[in-house]
């Protein structure tokens, strides 16, 4: 019995220790978005919640601990032909944000921040952005990248 209480009370432990986390990176992406997004900002309105840039774990079927989020953006006018160049334009604003704020990546492993998927649906940009802060995010990039190759 002292067993299933031990392992009961760990994984509440585990499982409250990994949110804390979680919320950290996402508040750490939420304010470089929110950085990105006002350099960018005149046709650009993202969903807000309460005021603030309102994002959503995107990678909670991957596993735990996985630093991604989704972001929805009001883009009138946008099309897919524009995809590319809005995640060249993302990924190297997330890029200068994490220099200048010395946000480091897991392992040395590139940009601590990038854009891993875009996409347009209902007139909406779709971006989900990644804090590479840590291996379970690294192996979701892998993965992402496997996924992407065939």
């Amino acid at each position: 019995m002292a067993i299933i209480i031990y392992e009961v009370l760990r994984r509440q432990v585990l499982k409250r220790t990994t949110a804390k986390i979680k919320l950290a990176g996402q508040r750490t992406v939420d304010t470089a978005m929110t950085a990105v997004l006002a350099q960018l900002a005149s046709s650009v309105v993202a969903q807000q919640v309460s005021g603030n840039l309102h994002s959503a774990p995107v990678a909670d079927v991957w596993g735990r601990g996985v630093m991604a989020f989704e972001y929805v953006l009001k883009t009138p006018g946008m099309t897919a032909v524009d995809l590319p160049e809005v995640r060249r334009i993302l990924n190297n604003h997330l890029q200068a944000y994490a220099r200048d704020e010395q946000l480091t990546a897991f392992q040395n492993a590139g940009p601590a921040l990038r854009v891993t998927d875009t996409w347009l649906r209902d007139g909406e940009l779709h971006v989900d952005v990644a804090y590479l802060m840590n291996e379970a995010t690294l192996e979701y990039l892998e993965d992402l990248r496997r996924l992407t190759a065939k």
